[in-house]
């Protein structure tokens, strides 16, 4: 067992210093080949005409047009012109992915697809990859969320995601998508450098890429960028800054039979993360049909970041005092890889690819909860009743706080000691004419070993809700005996024994796969199967008591218990296996017209947020119940039609693409979502135990008519709660899954000016499993406007929420207050306004 678990990185160490490889599960072009392009007036790219290699998830050498699988790829120039604010609004330019879009710079967003909720948050059934690896093993990990470990620059070539399908099998823990971050890898001599300036939010940001051939087989790319500012919210400080530097080298071996390539990744950078607001919601029945703001608060721009809670004090596991800066996200990343393709014998190819992360940081931010003030005067805190508040920083200082609502959120501060982890994909292709067909046949196995090493802190606190700066708040009892200090009403229990949290943990993902195919004429057949063996190893704790604190403010002192995570180890040392498998057919009517069908299933294994839940027997092997939910299986089937070909319309002629599939998807899920505990009954147990069905179509397409370009692409979906260990939850669509999701761009290029809109939105959706509320749909608008006075010199303008909509996507809370219903939830970032200049050389 031991030397097959450390058998591909043996592999890959005997390779990395002569033989690179391409990705494995998501191939690298090759050798010689260019990346996909931005689209050129009257014309259709390579990536939108369906003629480039698909390298995600996906073996061989076909085309999109020619692939059984949903295939999207969004070039480098149509991202930023989409102004996203976050990497969560990149992933909205994908059919058939959910997300907010509002988790803001720092990331911790939601990713769902095809219907399947995120029911424990972060990205459970879609991977987040950067150059063909995981940027770590699995998206859902707490305080550790995929999106926190890569960004979008000048560095990145394309995004290309694939749907469903093939990312059962050539990629594990992404069941339901694969989403590849592909670099720019010196292919074209020259590079750019720009800076962009918000205009009416703050932030300034320096970007540059250069690459090309140092000789006709040696090519290098380098870039990056550098940022500093508040970010979209109105924070008073830098609460956003840091950079990322990549770079590879490629090197291209004699007789164009492969290539070997190095690569490098910095990123260091604190950036805000976003949580919730509030504003007066319009209520029909149980519809959210509008909102109005409420006095003082404006969600589009409105933060938690405060110069009045820029630090706060926890308790270490020693039971120590300690100051903690609040710095949102901050992760620090370094990470070199090595990649090969290379030819053997004609026909038959080897494929590695490496990657070692060394990943640490900090989530440390000030969370929001709506609690009327009417419900905390009287209540019971720290042994005692409740009878008044004041300020207990900022401007109003000792003042008694008659506001409406308090926020009882924890101030939380998760050290991520090591997040590191080491990757190898190797894979060995063959192909052979069978009589008037060719075959395909592929063997692979994939490792990683992911360590997830932290510390939580989590402490009870009370502050103002207010758009900027909000104060901390004091409770004094109706004796008045100071509760709080600074706020702060206890150390590291706001959410009980569990979240005062001590884990080692390391898991080890053995995958070897296999896929073979069949080619003639205009049918393609494919399968493939997948064997997945994870082991996990290591302890983790939850609290204890620990002792009181007596603290100290600028009102006076108050007595502040605290829980330490120190409890006995909860010992983990289990081994699980199962498999994925996929299987399609596609077929092409000549050039411009195919079809494909496919099935698949994908196992997930759920890995730290089983922890501290009783799925594990002393000596750390699973008890029954954490054997039958330790891996959750997503069941997909899907069909879909490409088509492309030329359009006349109004006297013009042009190119079009379009790809439409059908799918229906089936999830049994079993989870445990500690953040419950907090929530009003029903809705507060952490235990999941559902049955998810969900069908509906993808849509996307694009037109090239002269200067005048449209992308499109829609995804409709009908989603349930087949069953569920919650009866009341039985029969209800899944919360914040909208029926409808759209994203149109048009634009049109003049070559000396370009102008182009965003239109992104949904219909409306339920806030929770429940029912309880629906909320509206909502649609936002973003604009570009380029000019090139002169060559190779561009300038341009962006505005994100062109009109300055106040609205909010998915979940949130109804809070009834004074007779006013009130909505609480994240926003939508209001208007941001940046000017840019870019030279190209």
């Amino acid at each position: 067992m031991k030397s097959l678990a450390h058998q591909p990185t043996v592999s890959i160490a005997a390779l990395a210093t002569a033989l690179l490889a391409a990705p494995a599960f998501a191939q690298d072009a090759p050798a010689g080949a260019q990346p996909a392009s931005p689209p050129v007036s009257g014309a259709l790219s390579q990536a939108q005409t369906g003629d480039d290699i698909v390298v995600t998830a996906a073996v061989g050498d076909r085309t999109r047009f020619k692939s059984s699988v949903s295939v999207s790829q969004v070039s480098n120039e149509a991202i930023q012109n989409f102004t996203p604010r976050s990497q969560a609004e990149i992933l909205r330019s994908i059919p058939g992915i959910q997300t907010a879009a509002n988790a803001g710079p720092g990331g911790n967003a939601n990713i769902g697809v095809r219907g399947i909720p995120v029911s424990t948050g972060g990205s459970e059934y879609v991977a987040l990859q950067e150059d063909g690896l995981p940027v770590v093993l699995f998206g859902d990990i707490n305080f550790g969320n995929n999106d926190y470990w890569l960004r979008f620059d000048y560095t990145v070539d394309r995004v290309e995601a694939v749907r469903g399908g093939s990312a059962s099998t050539f990629a594990s823990q992404a069941p339901g998508a694969v989403i590849n971050y592909i670099s720019n890898t010196g292919d074209h001599d020259g590079g750019s450098i720009g800076y962009t300036e918000g205009l009416d939010f703050r932030q300034h940001q320096l970007n540059f890429n250069y690459g090309g051939h140092i000789d006709p087989t040696l090519r290098y790319d380098i870039g990056g960028y550098w940022r500093r500012g508040a970010g979209p919210s109105d924070i008073s400080y830098d609460a956003l800054k840091g950079y990322q530097v990549k770079a590879n080298i490629t090197k291209e071996l004699p007789d164009n039979r492969g290539y070997i390539r190095l690569l490098f990744k910095r990123l260091d950078e604190q950036a805000p993360t976003n949580t919730s607001s509030l504003a007066i919601a319009k209520l029909d029945g149980n519809k959210i049909t509008g909102f109005d703001l409420a006095p003082g608060i404006d969600p589009r721009e409105g933060s938690t970041y405060s110069e009045n809670n820029r630090r706060f004090q926890y308790v270490d596991q020693n039971g120590n005092l300690q100051s903690a800066k609040v710095e949102g996200i901050h992760p620090r990343v370094t990470s070199v890889g090595a990649q090969i393709h290379y030819e053997i014998a004609d026909g038959i190819t080897i494929d590695d690819n490496f990657r070692k992360s060394w990943i640490s940081g900090s989530f440390t931010t000030q969370f929001l909860n709506v609690l009327p003030t009417s419900s905390l005067i009287g209540s019971t805190v720290n042994g005692q009743t409740v009878g008044a508040i004041r300020y207990a920083n900022g401007p109003n200082q000792g003042k008694t706080f008659t506001g409406q609502f308090v926020n009882n959120n924890p101030n939380i501060n998760t050290l991520m000691h090591d997040m590191g982890n080491l990757a190898n994909n190797l894979q060995i292709n063959g192909k052979h004419e069978l009589g008037s067909g060719t075959v395909n046949l592929s063997a692979g196995w994939f490792h990683m070993s992911q360590k997830i090493d932290q510390t939580w802190f989590v402490n009870r606190q009370y502050s103002e809700i207010a758009t900027k700066n909000g104060a901390e708040l004091d409770l004094f009892s109706t004796t008045g005996t100071q509760l709080t200090a600074a706020g702060q009403a206890g150390y590291g229990d706001n959410w009980g024994t569990c979240c005062a949290r001590n884990v080692d943990l390391t898991y080890t993902d053995d995958a070897p796969f296999l896929s073979a195919g069949y080619s003639v004429g205009g049918l393609n057949l494919d399968g493939s199967v997948r064997f997945d063996r994870v082991a996990g190893k290591g302890f983790a704790q939850g609290g204890v008591a620990g002792a009181n604190y007596t603290v100290s403010d600028a009102l006076g002192t108050a007595v502040i218990p605290s829980l330490i995570a120190a409890s006995a180890k909860e010992n983990i040392n289990y081994l699980k296996s199962y498999s994925s498998w996929s299987a399609g057919a596609l077929y092409a009517f000549g050039s411009d017209t195919s079809v494909f069908v496919r099935a698949s299933r994908g196992g997930r294994f759920n890995a730290d947020r089983r922890v501290l839940g009783g799925n594990f027997n002393s000596d750390g092997s699973l008890n029954a119940q954490g054997n039958s939910t330790a891996v959750n299986f997503l069941n997909q089937q899907e069909a879909g039609l490409k088509q492309r070909g030329t359009l006349s319309l109004f006297g013009m002629t042009g190119r079009y693409t379009t790809e439409t599939t059908f799918f229906h998807s089936t999830l049994t899920e079993n989870n445990y979502d500690f953040t419950r505990l907090a929530n009003s009954p029903p809705n507060n147990n952490p235990n999941i135990s559902n049955k998810y069905r969900s069908f509906g179509v993808e849509f996307t397409g694009n037109i090239a008519m002269g200067n005048f370009h449209l992308t499109a692409n829609l995804t409709y979906t009908d989603a349930k709660i087949k069953d569920s260990a919650t009866a009341a939850i039985i029969g209800n669509r899944p919360g914040g899954i909208p029926r409808l999701q759209y994203f149109i761009q048009p634009s049109y290029d003049r070559g000396i000016a370009a102008v182009g809109f965003t239109i992104d939105g949904q219909t409306g959706a339920p806030i929770d499993d429940f029912g309880t509320y629906e909320l509206n749909g909502t649609t936002f608008v973003n604009a570009f406007l380029k000019i090139r006075p002169v060559k190779n010199l561009e300038l341009g303008i962006n505005v994100n929420n062109l009109f300055n909509t106040l609205g909010f996507r998915y979940g949130g809370n109804v809070v009834q207050s004074g007779g006013t219903s009130y909505y609480t939830n994240t926003g939508i970032y209001g208007r941001t306004t940046e000017a840019s200049i870019r030279f190209r050389f």
